[in-house]
């Protein structure tokens, strides 16, 4: 089993069911797509459960492992969309065990106005997670290096990051 859902320091988690090398994909995020009108209409915890998908739309995940992934300000994985479809995937080493966690400032866009208190307790939190055009330069540029920032929300943004 790649990965498992379980209780974690917040909430539930999902948690790595092997070692995963850095890169390496960990799962596809299922869910439904749907249109930026619709994910404001309902708000509330479904819009906080939702992935950016592309500049109109985002990723509803249901019930899927996309719903229990937790952030941290020191993540160890990311978002790639390929094709349709959204992945997870390792940013670094996972040892098996260890909580899969991404920045959620990494799949929202420069028009999301949202913004949560962070409880990651990385040495590295930030207190406040908000949308990636709000981070500190450097770390944008660290993130996007990384490759931890969807190609889809590029675009948008000034270079170096674009380019």
């Amino acid at each position: 089993m790649n990965v498992v859902v379980r209780p974690a320091r917040v909430g539930r988690g999902v948690f790595a069911g092997r070692r995963f090398e850095r890169g390496e994909t960990i799962a596809r995020i299922p869910g439904r797509v749907v249109h930026w009108r619709a994910v404001l209409r309902r708000g509330g915890e479904f819009l906080d459960n939702c992935f950016r998908y592309d500049e109109e739309h985002y990723l509803d995940p249901g019930r899927g492992i996309g719903r229990w992934l937790n952030h941290s300000c020191d993540p160890n994985a990311g978002v790639r969309k390929t094709g349709r479809q959204l992945y997870l995937y390792a940013a670094r080493g996972i040892e098996p065990g260890e909580e899969i966690a991404i920045d959620y400032s990494t799949i929202t866009g420069d028009d999301d106005v949202w913004r949560m208190k962070c409880k990651c307790g990385s040495r590295k939190c930030r207190t406040w997670i908000s949308r990636f055009a709000l981070l500190p330069e450097r770390l944008k540029r660290s993130y996007v290096a990384r490759g931890l920032v969807p190609d889809f929300l590029l675009p948008a943004l000034e270079p170096p990051y674009g380019e």
